[in-house]
């Protein structure tokens, strides 16, 4: 008997944050009113990059990401009924490259990803709003400002009024 006394659990999970245009991707739990980012659990021997692109390629089925960048890590602590939860949080941007799509996927839970998350993609602007968790909500922030920085690195230099 534990008399009292939680449990204390720590892990790593790493996902992504897909981006397709001006939109973001959303996963919508189909059980409960949470909006989430594709996540995992990083196994032993995985960099937090590699976990980042599997657990999200599993959970959305696309096949074919390219990431952008790391946008960081961020530790998260919670409490459950019978223990607590400390989680350092990483996700990676990631581009969408084409919607090609697992359709017979094979990992150990890829049935219970097809009937927990329903797709939802998202104005960029709209999405923080939308996530359930804060840990979520400062990485879509993360990555609407890496983007709009991107796109102004991108854009043409003007010369100054006047100036030929």
């Amino acid at each position: 008997l534990y008399s009292g006394l939680m449990r204390h659990i720590f892990y790593r999970a790493a996902g992504g944050i897909i981006v397709r245009g001006g939109e973001i991707l959303l996963l919508k739990k189909a059980n409960k009113a949470e909006h989430v980012f594709p996540k995992g659990h990083v196994e032993a021997d995985e960099s937090l990059e590699a976990a980042a692109l599997r657990e999200t390629r599993e959970e959305t089925g696309y096949l074919n990401l390219r990431v952008l960048a790391n946008l960081g890590t961020e530790r998260t602590t919670f409490t459950l009924p019978d223990r607590t939860v400390t989680r350092d949080e990483s996700y990676f941007l990631m581009e969408l490259v084409d919607e090609a799509r697992d359709e017979a996927p094979t990992h150990d839970d890829a049935f219970w990803d097809r009937l927990t998350f329903e797709h939802r993609w998202t104005p960029l602007a709209a999405a923080p709003a939308l996530l359930s968790f804060e840990p979520a909500r400062a990485f879509a922030q993360r990555a609407i400002s890496w983007l709009a920085e991107r796109e102004r690195l991108l854009q043409p230099a003007r010369s100054p009024a006047g100036a030929e």
